[in-house]
């Protein structure tokens, strides 16, 4: 089991605390989309959250007290410290270094072979805080139906058009998203250092180069991408280059994440000043479980099942 027993904890913190606003304009805005509503349906019925899930049980290994204790330990401690209600989390044999959310119903977490190699064991509870701060900001729906309308506009049809158009609007919130999720991050890790070093890692791929990269320097290099928008010709290079990427360039991240942990909204939720939900406080009984569940909630976070039935 993970040793670390010092990190300050945020009982029933929510995710306004932390989140970026880049995040909440463009949700917002993505929610105004009228095929949403479709696309959210025909993403039940084709039963893409079991298909995976079952796939993942049978071919990952289930990360519990009994199996991977140490990441179990890391993991049960990160969502102490988020106060999110556990999630499953699989640790599957991949050669990419990825991590990834998926689910409505019931959402997971996986984490690659390739992940766990590579990172040390502070840098890898950061990136399991990462993961859970989707699940706490009610990312996991629409990041889900992002994968989804990416493949479906692979497929020819009258409607691919549409269909590319809405996940170019989903993938743009997809990126800005995963700032909220670094803040997150930060919150687990309570070490920007930590931060900045996962950031570099996913850069660079390597363990061989750990002593020889240099936080610093890749926040000047931060600086330096940032200055290319003098040209409105880069720009559009940019915009192309970046358009269907899940994550923003690990540089613009590394810079955002220092910035905020310089920041008094930071500051404030380490001194035990943050927003909270108060329990009890507007909730209802889910229907098959009587477990006490957030109005917005379309499934239980206990059950699993759908709570608006």
């Amino acid at each position: 089991m993970t040793t670390t027993t010092t990190k300050k904890k945020f009982p029933r913190i929510t995710s306004a605390a932390f989140e970026h606003p880049a995040d909440k304009a463009a949700l917002a805005a993505l929610k105004k989309i009228p095929i949403l509503d479709v696309v959210f349906r025909k993403f039940f019925e084709l039963g893409l959250e079991k298909i995976f899930r079952i796939q993942f049980l049978g071919q990952a290994i289930h990360v519990t007290p009994k199996q991977c204790p140490k990441i179990y330990g890391m993991f049960k401690e990160a969502c102490d410290i988020l106060d999110v209600h556990e999630p499953d989390l699989f640790l599957t044999s991949s050669p990419y270094v990825n991590a990834f959310t998926f689910g409505a119903e019931r959402p997971f977490i996986v984490i690659h072979s390739a992940l766990v190699d590579l990172l040390t064991e502070e840098e890898l509870m950061g990136v399991l805080g990462h993961e859970l701060g989707h699940v706490k900001a009610g990312h996991v729906l629409y990041r889900s139906i992002a994968y989804f309308l990416y493949e479906m506009s692979k497929q020819a049809g009258l409607a691919k058009m549409a269909v590319y158009g809405l996940s170019v609007a989903l993938y743009d919130w997809f990126r800005k998203a995963e700032m909220t999720a670094d803040r997150a991050e930060l919150l687990v890790t309570q070490d920007v250092d930590v931060c900045l070093h996962v950031h570099m890692k996913l850069a660079a791929g390597s363990k061989c180069i750990y002593d020889q990269i240099n936080p610093q320097e890749f926040l000047k290099q931060a600086d330096s991408y940032e200055e290319l928008d003098y040209s409105t010709l880069n720009k559009v290079f940019k915009l192309f280059s970046e358009m269907w990427l899940t994550h923003p360039v690990p540089v613009y991240r590394a810079k955002e994440i220092k910035i905020w942990s310089e920041s008094k909204q930071y500051k404030e939720i380490l001194a035990g000043r943050y927003p909270t939900e108060e329990p009890g406080l507007g909730l209802r009984p889910c229907p098959h479980c009587a477990s006490k569940i957030s109005p917005s909630f379309f499934f239980c976070p206990d059950c699993g099942k759908n709570s608006r039935i």
